[in-house]
């Protein structure tokens, strides 16, 4: 019970910076605080993975706007913000998704062929929730391609199963947890990705990447770790308030020697929530020092406990709410570029409706598929942002 002694001890005990001073892989507060608005979309994903899927289901084909309406209910304390974050999230579109347990998705012929791995554990009452988005423009128009696929998984919740994969360096051994089943059925999910009308029309392949909070956090790290370096796959993680348990150990080594090269992770959190202390302890592979692996701290509370710090909903309003001074965006910036890392990911270069990149793509036909750590720390919010922050306190982890 190490990992649970290790979560009692992240709750009492003072949270510490991770690295001090300014180097190329570290920067500080000035220059965190302008990439909000090239995290925010992403950090509303893994907010929206919290609402269920079966809503979205169902209107996943109504007019502009529907699935955002329904991704941000839990976001943002005002009409305005939550206007600020449609617009972040309105060029994307939900696609297809799966709650509850996941024995093979699709009925997945490799999956089936390889869940005899797993046969020794036992089932849980969960699995791995998750939801797919598609970058196309908005409005959006029929036939339009894609640009950026997400997966984005939820993180806990009062699931008695949530908990057993969060503890899965104890009791992986015996249960057919959120890792297990994740690693036989990632690639179907990567497969049926590839399958969508806007993947298919894109002249050139779209980025894959993974997003998820808390135990999402781990879960999409693990996803981009496990998934099929042969075939399209995983480009870039971003883990909000990341569980340091990634499932690494599940993976072969082949495979995750392959996959871990040039695979960028953004560890994205709220400065003193609950797990900041546990990762300072406890953290799976890829360790932080790793060339590939980026911290990114926000201070966007004045006060609060560790478990009230840990919601992303919260943390998501609040880094909209960040994006705008006095009424005006701030402009997009990107992350500096990891000097060691060989990057096999490539950003986008803004996030207007209508990103060239993906502007160029819009009217393309069934295309052909292409070629197949730093420290940022403490973003402060402006003043005026921090006085206005109410801490958000709630018992679920979310």
């Amino acid at each position: 019970m190490a990992v649970a002694a290790l979560l009692l001890a992240a709750t009492t005990a003072p949270a510490a910076a991770q690295v001090d001073g300014d180097s190329a892989n570290y920067v500080s507060a000035t220059f965190a605080a302008p990439l909000a608005r090239y995290y925010a979309p992403y950090a509303l994903q893994a907010a929206a993975a919290y609402q269920s899927t079966g809503v979205l289901n169902a209107v996943r084909n109504l007019p502009d706007g529907a699935d955002v309406a329904v991704a941000l209910r839990d976001v943002g304390d005002t009409d305005e913000v939550k206007a600020q974050a449609a617009k972040y999230l309105r060029p994307w579109r939900y696609q297809f998704g799966h709650e509850g347990y996941l024995s093979c998705f699709d009925d997945d012929p490799d999956c089936l062929n390889a869940i005899s791995r797993d046969r020794w554990t036992f089932a849980i009452g969960n699995g791995p929730s998750f939801q797919v988005w598609a970058r196309t423009r908005y409005p959006y128009k029929e036939g339009a391609a894609c640009s950026e696929v997400s997966i984005a998984f939820r993180g806990t919740t009062l699931s008695i199963s949530d908990w057993v994969a969060n503890l899965d360096p104890v009791t992986g051994y015996l249960a057919d947890d959120h890792y297990r089943q994740l690693r036989r059925n990632i690639d179907a999910i990567i497969k049926k990705i590839t399958t969508l009308d806007c993947y298919k029309r894109a002249q050139r392949t779209p980025r894959i990447v993974s997003v998820g909070h808390s135990l999402g956090g781990g879960l999409a790290q693990f996803a981009a770790l496990a998934n099929n370096p042969s075939r399209p796959r995983i480009a870039k993680v971003f883990a909000f308030d990341p569980s340091p348990v990634t499932g690494a150990s599940y993976v072969d080594k082949s495979v995750y020697a392959q996959n871990v090269a040039g695979l960028e992770i953004d560890r994205v959190y709220q400065s003193r929530e609950v797990l900041q202390a546990l990762r300072k302890f406890y953290q799976q592979p890829p360790k932080q020092g790793t060339s590939c692996v980026r911290y990114v701290a926000y201070d966007y509370y004045v006060s609060g406990g560790p478990v009230a710090l840990h919601t992303m909903s919260g943390l998501a309003g609040q880094m909209v709410k960040s994006t705008y001074l006095d009424g005006d965006q701030i402009a997009y910036r990107l992350p500096k570029r990891l000097p060691n890392c060989p990057s096999r990911y490539s950003p986008p270069r803004n996030d207007s409706d209508d990103d060239g990149a993906v502007a160029q793509m819009i009217e393309a036909g069934p295309g052909r598929l292409a070629r197949g750590p730093s420290i940022i720390r403490v973003a402060r919010a402006p003043a005026p942002l921090r006085a206005q922050a109410a801490t958000r306190r709630t018992a679920a982890l979310r």
